[in-house]
């Protein structure tokens, strides 16, 4: 059992009480019925203050950092995430902005342009795996011919190639690849164009990948000393005393957790989302498992291939070789 803390508002149900509450309300009681135990049993936790609530899933990622809502609170994240200042001016809709894209394990999209003119797209990923640089090459790929179409609309013929905006992408990614975890104490991946022979261009799209797991893994036993270790520590964390020493250390973060914790007081309301959330993650990991197998596959084929073209090429000496018998012989 986590410790009593004076910081942390106390749960207002017990686990009874959250049974008894939804039972009040039939929609919400059959939801939490139709969920597994181990998803019934993470929200009773959350519900009865045993846990904390876990931000990276997409429904709530997006309610803490709602642009439209929290505007300021996301400036705060992304200034910790680029170690500079920024300010969101406009908010971009990303309608038609994902590209047709079944095996997408994208679960979650925020495209602001800043104080600089520069777009900025963030991407909660519940699954890293399936999510290479080049499908990010696409993602800012659609932006620029987005922001390339509106300027030359804006502008006509006065429209030059200088007036486009440089685009900054930002991979949250809860479980990141293995070529990741090739540096476990590193957890910020910054990529961007650079020439072999020092030349400087001005290109326009630069990436950041986030680790979260990664992130997880190197704080553990270690104090949160940093704005961005407590922003990542907000999204990675359940934890309560975890979250008693990130308020304790950073106070404004406290506002943020009354938010969440507010979410505890309606169950028949937050068990649709916790629904969302659970149906979302099973759909990923069925995509993800799919496209799993389909590369064993095309790789079991990729080897029948090669093994049937050395048995082929066997064939073909041993024919050879027969033929070479067959003229010996008739000497």
């Amino acid at each position: 059992m986590p410790k009593k803390s004076s910081v942390l508002p106390r749960a207002p149900f017990h686990e009874s009480e959250v049974i008894r509450r939804l039972a009040d309300f039939p929609e919400a009681y059959s939801v939490f019925l139709s969920l597994s135990s181990n998803n019934q049993r993470e929200f009773l936790d959350f519900c009865c203050g045993r846990t904390g609530l876990y931000l990276c899933y997409d429904t709530f990622f997006k309610k803490i950092f709602d642009p439209f809502l929290h505007a300021k609170r996301l400036e705060k994240f992304i200034s910790a995430l680029l170690g500079q200042d920024i300010t969101i001016i406009d908010i971009i809709p990303n309608e038609g902005f994902r590209l047709s894209d079944r095996g997408s394990f994208v679960v979650a999209d925020i495209v602001v342009r800043l104080a600089d003119s520069s777009i900025l797209n963030i991407e909660m990923q519940k699954n890293g795996y399936d999510f290479s640089g080049k499908r990010f090459d696409c993602y800012n790929a659609d932006l620029i011919m987005r922001e390339y179409n509106r300027l030359r609309e804006v502008h006509g013929k006065s429209f030059t190639y200088r007036k486009m905006p440089p685009i900054l992408s930002i991979a949250l990614m809860e479980t990141s690849p293995g070529e990741f975890h090739r540096f476990p104490s590193i957890y910020i991946h910054n990529l961007s164009m650079k020439s072999d022979t020092g030349i400087r261009l001005e290109n326009l799209t630069r990436q950041l990948y986030v680790s979260l797991d990664i992130f997880h893994a190197f704080m553990q036993n270690k104090p949160i000393e940093t704005p961005l270790e407590a922003w990542l520590m907000l999204l990675t964390t359940r934890d309560l005393c975890r979250i008693e020493e990130l308020i304790c250390k950073f106070p404004d973060f406290s506002d943020i957790y009354k938010e969440v914790f507010e979410l505890r007081t309606r169950p028949e309301e937050l068990i649709h989302m916790y629904s969302n959330v659970f149906l979302e993650a099973d759909r990923n990991t069925e995509r993800f498992m799919v496209d799993e197998l389909k590369k064993k596959v095309a790789m079991k084929d990729a080897e029948i291939s090669e093994k049937n073209a050395a048995l082929s090429e066997k064939d073909t000496l041993i024919a050879e070789l027969q033929k070479k018998l067959a003229d010996a012989n008739l000497l």
